[in-house]
């Protein structure tokens, strides 16, 4: 099979450190060569690939000092690819910036089969900031939308051909059987990503917590956020901040951690750490927003819970986990082989009607 994967110019492929949209094309594109299909890749001249590579852009752009809201880069990326459509049986557009959208345009130019997987909170009609993609989202509704969980799926009027969960290299997140001895919470440092909420959770109940993640200088309400509502708890005892870590890093942070606090405050599509985290065996409390009980069993590999105080209270509980089982579990429903596997038999569906 001949597969275009369609990444992004703002992050390379796979990401250094953050970046789980980027993380999750390269696994499912390695995935794909490793099976012995025809994939090119579009992404950053930077990007680390096992299939053939196409680009614009010959690192991150936003490295580069590309604007967020530069149009003509993403145009380019995108327009490369279904100009050279009938080199492809399937093209698998992984939807997440405004920009990405003028995709939902080209395909009905060709007659290759696309996938248009969203990575993001799809907008509500009343969003006045995102009425232009609610707009052409309805415009487009016959297209093949994928999703990455069910919760993510808030318009019913969209053509929806399945969904898949995202999935991760079980090889780099090895199991780890010792019990830990601090809390911690990994992700963007942002009001949805709950890193106060954390916060309150460690003081209150006493415990030691360390944050690691990523403070956008980019995004003036993220570095507000962190300059108010995070770094003047940061004590270097208690609170620590070790900044944004790579997957060793994870690892190394994962090897004595009690449990991953995951107090998230949106309706987020997927949470790659929550998956990361289990695979090693490491419990999840995380409040029950989004697709928090599609990854979390209830009581086996973590809780759901509805606040700090019962986040709190769960603590203690986590540590009676058994952590082989979080493991197998998360293994079975979240490893690469099942997203690849996923994807091709819903690949295989898209061509045959076409």
């Amino acid at each position: 099979m001949k597969i275009a994967q369609v990444g992004t110019i703002w992050e390379r492929t796979p990401p250094e450190f953050y970046g789980g949209t980027e993380r999750i094309v390269s696994n499912l594109t390695d995935g794909l060569v490793e099976r012995g299909h025809d994939v090119t890749l579009f992404a950053t001249g930077d990007s680390i690939t096992k299939a053939k590579l196409e680009y614009v852009v010959p690192e991150a752009a936003y490295r580069s000092g590309i604007s967020w809201e530069n149009f003509l880069y993403p145009l380019h990326h995108i327009s490369n690819v279904f100009e050279r459509a009938n080199e492809f049986d399937l093209i698998h557009m992984h939807l997440n910036t405004r920009q990405d959208y003028v995709s939902l345009v080209l395909a009905g130019f060709v007659q290759t089969p696309t996938l248009f997987t969203m990575h993001f909170v799809l907008p509500k009609e009343n969003d006045v900031k995102k009425a232009d993609r609610f707009n052409l989202l309805t415009k487009y509704r016959k297209r093949n939308f994928s999703t990455i969980s069910n919760a993510q799926r808030t318009l019913d009027f969209l053509n929806y051909v399945g969904t898949v969960y995202n999935g991760i290299d079980m090889t780099k997140f090895p199991f780890i059987a010792d019990r830990g001895e601090y809390l911690v919470w990994l992700g963007r440092i942002c009001h949805d990503k709950g890193t106060k909420e954390a916060i309150d959770v460690a003081k209150k109940s006493g415990q030691k917590l360390i944050l690691a993640g990523k403070v956008d200088e980019h995004n003036s309400e993220y570095l507000t956020y962190f300059e108010r509502e995070v770094k003047p708890h940061i004590d270097g005892n208690q609170i620590q901040f070790i900044g944004e870590v790579d997957d060793r890093s994870k690892i190394e942070l994962f090897k004595k951690a009690k449990v991953l606090l995951n107090p998230i405050n949106w309706n987020e599509p997927f949470g790659l750490v929550t998956v990361e985290a289990m695979a090693t065996g490491v419990p999840v409390i995380a409040f029950n927003n989004g697709p928090v009980k599609e990854q979390i069993i209830d009581g086996v590999t973590g809780f759901v819970v509805k606040n700090t105080d019962e986040m709190g209270e769960k603590i203690d509980a986590s540590e009676t986990l058994d952590r082989k089982k979080i493991r197998e579990c998360t293994v079975k429903k979240f490893s690469v082989d099942a997203m690849v596997e996923n994807y091709l038999t819903m690949y295989k569906s898209l061509i045959q009607k076409k």
